[in-house]
This record gives C-alpha cells, structure tokens and sequence, in this order.
C-alpha cells in the first residue's frame, strides 16, 4: 500500500506513534511520506526483481528435471531391450546346444565371438592411434 493511498486511520495510526495529532501528522510530514513512499518503492522494486529471479530459477528447475525424466525413461527403454535381446540370445545358444551336432555349433560360435572380438580390438587400436608426420630430411 503507498503512502498516497492512506486513510485518515492510518495517518492516525502514525500520529499515535510519533505522539502527534493526526492534523500536525498531516502537516509535518509532507516531506517524510513521500521518501516513505520512494523507499515503499524501492523495496518493491527490489521483492519484484527477486521474484522474477525466483521463478526463472523454479522454471530452469522445472525444464532441468523433465529433461532428466526423458533420460531416465530413455536409459531404462534401452536396459530393457538390452535384456530382450540377451534372453533371446541365450535361448538360441541354448537350443542349439541341445540339437544334434552341438559340438561342432559351440565350436563355431566360439571362434565367431573371438573372430569379431579380435577385429573390434584390432579397429580400435587402430583408429586410436595418431598418425605422426613424416619426418622430413
């Protein structure tokens, strides 16, 4: 509430706290309501930046934790169609050991994990080398 917008109650009310009548309340303090006023503005400037900086901060927040969800929803789609497929897996290894002529399947499957084991270890030492320059001489 400003200054300006007082009623004759509350101009009492001051009175009776400087121990003056509500007319010499009225008369003296011309100057002071108005700085009353400006600081009434002041502080209120001052609540309405903090305001605003609180909800920028509770949107930001807001945005941070539904990025997080998505996330989270993404990473737990994903374990799971990981352990589809690793049950899937483990399912034809185990029916084809039960076939006829498992022996010579397993001993496939063998050298096919450590065929494509050897070549992802051989690309990657590979790429991850830098290659030096020619020396010049």
């Amino acid at each position: 509430m400003f200054i300006s917008d007082l009623s004759y109650s509350s101009v009492s009310v001051m009175a009776r706290r400087s121990n003056r009548t509500p007319n010499e309340a009225e008369g003296l303090g011309q100057g002071e309501a108005f700085e009353m006023e400006q600081q009434n503005n002041r502080h209120l400037d001052s609540l309405a930046s903090k305001v605003s900086m609180l909800h920028s901060v509770s949107l930001n927040i807001h945005d941070d934790v539904n990025d997080q969800n998505r996330l989270l929803d993404n990473t737990s789609e994903t374990f799971n169609r990981f352990g589809n497929m690793f049950d899937r897996t483990r399912q034809t290894l185990t029916h084809t050991m039960a076939t006829a002529g498992s022996r010579f399947m397993c001993y496939l499957t063998l050298i096919l994990v450590f065929g494509v084991f050897s070549l992802y270890y051989i690309a990657v030492n590979l790429l991850s080398r830098e290659s030096e320059p020619p020396e010049l001489t």
